[in-house]
């Protein structure tokens, strides 16, 4: 019986696009054994790693371009199948990453910009598989991390490796992203005053490059003495009473605490 082939897939992504070094997988029948049958792609001939007659396996041979993919079985009742196009796709580059600090318990969507990335089927951050926005171009893909557990210790931060995969293969960025804590106000020295009145805030995970202090809603001068401790001014404004300070940071907004304006 000649071959004939009703579908190719390539691993992982498992589409009729691929790379050197991929596992293809031709669907039929009549596909011979690993003896008597060849699998070309394009040009090359290949060896089949498995063959069972209606699914056959090898690796891809190096190529480029659009390819048509066959089997060819030797002997009595062989021949060559028709041909079904195969793509080959360049690796993937990446050449950024943004933003590069946001939070461990609320991750923010994370872009990648390179070239290659079309066709981008999975993004993992640390091994963990990331919430994928669907590519619509060659040149970025978007993708949310999993949210991790807190480190709850300095620096309060978290370094995570990201791996961009494609039909083309898998771009890793060592140290991609830096998700923190989220900041925690622990004290107020003092938590009453009129404006004006330097604050002492004491607390955890007061890090990051982006770090804001408010006051009522009201953007408050301050200096960073520390990672747990934070010299804010009372802002002037349209301030009276009770009112939330909040520290900001890549890894979020700090529960309220109060100062008390006189």
């Amino acid at each position: 019986m000649a071959p004939v082939i009703t579908s190719i897939s390539v691993a992982p992504q498992n589409t009729n696009q691929g790379s050197y070094g991929q596992i293809l997988t031709v669907n039929g029948t009549g596909l011979g054994t690993t003896v008597n049958a060849t699998i070309r792609v394009g040009a090359k001939g290949v060896t089949p790693t498995t063959n069972t007659g209606t699914v056959a396996t090898c690796t891809l041979p190096a190529g480029c371009g659009p390819v048509g993919v066959s089997v060819v079985v030797s002997g009595t009742g062989g021949g060559t199948s028709s041909s079904l196009p195969l793509y080959y796709i360049g690796s993937p580059f990446v050449a950024e990453v943004a933003p590069f600090e946001g939070s461990a318990t609320a991750p923010s969507a994370v872009t990648f910009t390179g070239t290659g990335l079309l066709t981008t089927n999975q993004v993992q951050f640390a091994g963990v598989t990331a919430t994928l926005t669907p590519p619509t171009g060659d040149t970025q893909v978007t993708a949310t991390p999993v949210a991790i557990a807190e480190l709850a210790a300095a620096p309060w931060f978290q370094l995570r490796s990201a791996s961009v995969r494609t039909a083309g293969g898998t771009f890793t960025i060592a140290n991609a992203v830096a998700l923190y804590d989220d900041p925690v106000i622990t004290d107020l020295d003092p938590d009453t005053g009129p404006a004006g009145t330097e604050v002492l805030i004491t607390g955890t995970g007061f890090a990051g490059s982006t770090i804001s202090v408010t006051f009522g809603g009201v953007d408050a001068d301050f200096t960073s003495i520390s990672d747990t401790q934070i010299l804010a001014t009372a802002p002037t404004g349209p301030i009276a009473g009770a009112q939330d300070v909040i520290v900001s940071t890549p890894g979020g907004d700090s529960v309220a605490a109060t100062f008390t304006y006189t």
